[in-house]
């Protein structure tokens, strides 16, 4: 799969940028030895531009953080990790960060995973940033079995990591340099102000104190992006786009006839350019949502951190969206153990986790059910009485994506299953992934489904070994709000909301359970997980109404042929879906629209040996529609119901007596 951006984690490409831009300033470094160089430096440094905005060289200290770097060998093309690198665990064969503790010698000895890979610290993080919090650049003071003697003191590194910084700086923009800078180190502040006065800075009157020069100063989201062919950076070089399709990013001609003329064939430019000029073309229908906010969040310059940021979004499940805070998949173990799998089931206000700072949660089940099926956001909105401005939607796709295929979906391209008379259904999902951090959002299935028992079944490798097997029931509690009870606890009575979960921490093809009456994959991506190929096939096998859903059309287009390789079906044609998230992620090396959960489509299996019945339609025929004039298929003999079959046996033990 050739673009990845709504798959990998967002801190990852972040990683990857630091790391090219990182390396970069140290080659610049070692070859700026020299007085004669140093005077030409300052010469060019003098005629930049100058920049009104207010530079910042923050230096932090750290007495937590320790690494330790693998085999260099695994680096690819000199880059910090492979394609196949997806999550932050996946790094761990990179390098491995630990926590550390000063007094405790024996501790970090512990601490270093493998023998014969030496256990970096990093004493001092220097950072520069505007005052609006853009990254500009940055450098490590570390410490660690190679004394660190020999390094530069703080205020050479100081200065050079400034000088870089103009020159090519990380974040954003053109060479410039600062018409004022301040620094968090009162001492660093005093003896970095002549050496700066020659190249044209001035110097803030004292040093800044506190975190930012504003009470409200945090990081907007940092986007660089990047030559799909070779990688290379924005700040290495101006970066265009493919003039017929507008999608593909490249540094250079040579990378665009490279990618051009790529063997296999399906894998070059050629074979996808007219297809990616489709996919632009639904850019604004994707936008195309009721939230106020809707101009802002799918814009390709949307700041996320800056968004959740001024709303008080911080916590919660909000903190899975940010890269400024600790999530559990982004603890890296530094400050302390991760929460327990359980701890994300808890008793109480399901929708806790949803409620912004200084702001209130939605209650648990608003009085009136719903007396209709709703079919997009802001049909739900006014029922569940949330003003347009609120972008729960972020979190609430995954439900309202379930929702939406078992009343819409299911019964249009499944309607002999009767999937609406149902009182109870069993759901699996499929290689659960970001789904599983919002859990509990999970409940409002059975607000909006009240006389339906949902059985819903996590699936896949990734979700944490301690839950493998484990069950919860959750139910409607007066008291307090939902009850969350471990195991297989008494059904509730007629009318009582209550959702069962499950979790099987294998994949899918392992898995041992009941026949599902749907299965559900959210944003799947089938040619990036080996287990797809084994899951795909046990699907075939079962025959079972199975919906995904995808970040974008191109990602569709690559399941449907992953799809015709492991089972020889099909996908229906993908549908955008109404309950998408209304957040949009830049690409990386690409300008294509992507939406977590923006398309949805089902499977079309291969058709068995034997069997009469036709595949499900992708679109079931319209009004006064023709199949033409080969007659239809014959139907399926009838099977037998329970009641015949018992009748069956009553008769044979009858005759069976007589004798």
């Amino acid at each position: 799969m050739e673009f990845i951006t709504g798959y990998r984690a967002e801190i990852l490409d972040f990683a990857e940028v630091l790391f090219d831009w990182y390396r970069r300033f140290l080659l610049e470094a070692a070859g700026r030895r020299g007085s004669e160089r140093h005077k030409q430096q300052e010469s060019s440094l003098r005629r930049l531009p100058p920049d009104p905005a207010l530079w910042v060289l923050h230096t932090l200290p750290n007495h937590a953080l320790a690494f330790t770097v693998a085999d260099p060998a695994q680096q690819v093309g000199g880059r910090f990790y492979s394609e196949e690198v997806l999550a932050l665990q996946d790094l761990e064969r990179f390098i491995t960060f630990v926590g550390t503790v000063e007094e405790e010698e024996e501790e970090e000895e512990e601490a270093t995973p493998q023998a014969g890979q030496p256990l970096w610290r990093v004493e001092h993080l220097l950072l520069v940033t505007d005052e609006h919090g853009t990254i500009l650049g940055f450098d490590f003071l570390l410490g660690g079995p190679p004394k660190a003697a020999g390094q530069e003191p703080l205020e050479a590194r100081a200065l050079a990591l400034l000088c870089y910084s103009m020159t090519c700086p990380l974040g954003a923009g053109e060479p410039r340099r600062p018409k004022t800078l301040t620094v968090g180190d009162p001492v660093l502040h005093k003896s970095l102000e002549p050496l700066l006065s020659r190249l044209g800075v001035a110097m803030s009157k004292g040093p800044m104190r506190g975190w930012g020069p504003r009470p409200a100063f945090t990081f907007p989201t940092t986007r660089v992006q990047a030559c799909h062919v070779c990688k290379k950076h924005s700040f290495e070089g101006q970066l265009t786009a493919c003039q017929h399709c507008q999608a593909v990013l490249y540094c250079s001609e040579r990378c665009r006839k490279l990618d051009w003329s790529r063997s296999p064939e399906d894998i070059g430019h050629r074979f996808w350019c007219q297809r990616m000029a489709g996919y632009m073309s639904h850019a604004r229908d994707l936008a195309n949502l009721p939230f106020t906010f809707a101009a802002e969040v799918t814009s390709e310059t949307f700041n996320k951190e800056g968004f959740l940021s001024a709303r008080g979004l911080t916590r919660g499940y909000w903190a899975g969206e940010s890269m400024l805070v600790r999530v559990p998949d982004y603890g890296v173990g530094l400050q302390g153990p991760p929460k327990k799998p359980a701890d994300f089931l808890q008793s109480g206000n399901p929708f806790e986790a949803l409620r912004p700072e200084g702001g209130a949660a939605l209650p648990p089940a608003p009085p009136p059910p719903p007396g209709t099926f709703f079919g997009s956001w802001k049909e739900y909105y006014q029922w569940r009485g949330l003003p347009l401005g609120a972008p729960l939607a972020v979190i609430l796709t995954y439900p309202l994506t379930m929702y939406y295929i078992i009343t819409q979906l299911a019964p249009q391209h499944f309607p002999e299953l009767n999937i609406l008379n149902k009182q109870s259904l069993k759901i699996h999902v499929v290689e659960a992934g970001k789904e599983f951090g919002v859990l509990m959002a999970f409940w409002e299935l059975s607000v909006l489904l009240p006389h339906v028992s949902l059985e819903v079944l996590f699936v896949g490798e990734a979700l944490p070994q301690e839950l493998d097997g484990q069950q919860f029931l959750l139910q409607r509690d007066e008291t307090h709000g939902v009850s969350v009870q471990p195991g297989l606890a008494p059904r509730a009575k007629a009318g009582r909301r209550e959702l069962q979960m499950g979790f099987s921490a294998r994949p899918y093809h392992l898995l041992q359970a009941p026949k599902p009456d749907l299965v559900i994959g959210y944003n799947s991506g089938f040619a990036l997980k080996e287990t797809w190929r084994s899951c795909l096939p046990r699907l075939q096998s079962l025959r079972v109404p199975a919906y995904f859903t995808e970040c974008s059309e191109y990602s569709c287009a690559v399941d449907e042929a992953a799809v015709s390789t492991a089972t020889g079906g099909s996908a229906s044609p993908a549908l955008i879906n109404p309950f998408r998230s209304p957040f949009r992620r830049a690409g990386t090396d690409n300008a294509m629209p992507w939406y977590a959960n923006a398309f949805v489509f089902h499977l079309i299996y291969k058709a068995s040996a034997g069997t009469h019945r036709p595949a499900p339609l992708a679109q079931p025929p319209g009004p006064g529609s023709s199949s033409g004039n080969a007659p239809p298929p014959p139907p399926p003999p009838p099977e037998p119901s329970r009641s015949r079959r018992k009748e069956k046996r009553q008769q044979r033990a009858a005759g069976r007596r007589r004798k």
